[in-house]
């Protein structure tokens, strides 16, 4: 263990924490800097090779997020999100509280294959105009979806980096993901939506009749479809690429497959230059820069002293395992952005399962804590920072910091709650 090396190691991540959470400062610059001092230091205290550096980063997982960002580009291009969103609008008839379930469960459902600043970016505009149209407070809407959110994402392998990296760190693919945590999923999404339903929605004002009919006669999901031909082969290939995904091919071959179909059936009317602005290349920068800071962090042997306190600290009690697992990927979650606590943690967490543990609670455990704990802090989800920022600019009056605050911790601690409870019979039954 070189204890200077691991100090040096964590103030440059915590640096980096500290411009990821903010937006006055391009953090890009400071994240390429922490990225070569790390290098410099791994070369300079251990006996690690240039080329093994490279070997730190999970380059899957890098085109990954390349090629769902073309994918998701040319689903809104070719409206197929809005055009869904609107239909399920237009079955609700106007009728608040349907919409208020259909759009969440639509949300908590969709975010399991879509990026959630994409959703949000979509859902929140239309939700407020819809309530704007029904004349009602588009607040406890607005909630409802950021909320839901973060519980969709813990379904499958693909709703998160989060996910990714977890899923390949422990062979979980669609269908272990499914077979753990979909009653897991469908536990807390239908108490969450019955519980703001019944102690918050229920009391607010519902929209008149003829507010109903207005609603009715403006929404025709038709309008958005610019393309017809676009439109249908978009929906084919967005459905073919999650149908190969679940049946176990790799992820990233799947996805920059898709992108590739996608950017050649297009090539008449849009090229790659024309997108490129709309890729995300600091993001691809940066998680590489924390895989190298989390490997580093490895190598020099944070993570084995770590994960050995940890496994003296528990004392072969699985149960014991799973509360430690859950409460600190809660913790940390719950005040940094989810995926740099994810890559950090894991191979302490992966060390504690390597000892003889039943893995798959401890592994439910830390989905379940870095996806969810983000509605303890809004800013601790950069959804929930966007729903805010969304909700000043329209000038909701019943959405604002506070309030989300307040109700965004209570069903963190809800969720707290049902994931301990579900990973504890789950221990019991299984182990």
């Amino acid at each position: 263990m070189n204890l200077p090396a691991i100090l040096l190691i964590l103030v440059l991540f915590a640096i980096l924490m500290a411009f990821f959470s903010q937006d006055k400062i391009d953090f890009f610059p400071i994240a390429l800097l922490i990225g070569a001092i790390a290098v410099v230091s791994m070369l300079t205290f251990t006996n690690v090779k240039e080329e093994e550096i490279l070997g730190f980063i999970d380059f899957s997982t890098l085109i990954f997020i390349f090629a769902m960002q073309i994918i998701i580009y040319f689903a809104i291009h070719d409206s197929v999100l809005e055009y869904s969103a609107i239909k399920l609008i237009h079955i609700t008839k106007g009728n608040n509280r349907l919409f208020f379930y259909m759009i969440c469960l639509f949300t908590g459902i969709m975010v399991a294959f879509i990026e959630d600043l994409t959703l949000a970016l979509i859902l929140i505009p239309l939700i407020y105009r819809t309530c704007r149209v029904l004349e009602i407070p588009a607040g406890t809407y607005m909630m409802g979806v950021t909320i839901t959110i973060n519980i969709g994402a813990i379904l499958t392998p693909i709703s998160s980096l989060k996910n990714l990296i977890i899923g390949k760190e422990f062979g979980w693919g669609f269908s272990q993901y499914l077979a753990n945590m979909g009653i897991l999923f469908l536990i807390t999404l239908i108490s969450t939506i019955f519980l703001i339903d019944w102690f918050i929605l229920k009391k607010e004002e519902k929209p008149t009749e003829k507010n109903k009919q207005i609603l009715l006669s403006m929404l025709d999901p038709g309008i958005v479809i610019q393309n017809k031909k676009f439109f249908i082969m978009t929906i084919i290939i967005i459905l073919a690429t999650f149908v190969f995904m679940f049946i176990g091919f790799e992820p990233a071959l799947v996805a920059i497959i898709s992108a590739a179909i996608l950017l050649l059936i297009h090539s008449k009317n849009t090229k790659f230059s024309d997108l490129k602005s709309e890729i995300s290349w600091r993001i691809i920068i940066i998680f590489a820069i924390l895989f190298i800071l989390a490997n580093s962090l490895s190598r020099f042997g944070f993570s084995e002293l770590i994960a050995t306190g940890l496994i003296s600290l528990v004392n072969d009690n699985i149960y014991l395992a799973v509360l430690i697992t859950l409460s600190i990927s809660s913790l940390l979650s719950a005040f940094l952005a989810g995926t740099p606590v994810t890559i950090i943690l894991l191979p302490i967490f992966s060390a504690i399962i390597g000892e003889g543990f039943f893995p798959n609670p401890i592994i439910i455990a830390f989905i379940g804590g870095v996806n969810m704990a983000g509605n303890f802090l809004p800013q601790g989800s950069a959804c929930d920072l966007l729903t805010l920022s969304m909700a000043k600019e329209y000038k909701v009056v019943n959405l604002d910091y506070k309030r989300l605050l307040k109700n965004g911790a209570l069903f963190a601690a809800l969720h707290f709650l049902i994931i301990l409870g579900y990973t504890m019979i789950y221990t019991l039954i299984f182990s």
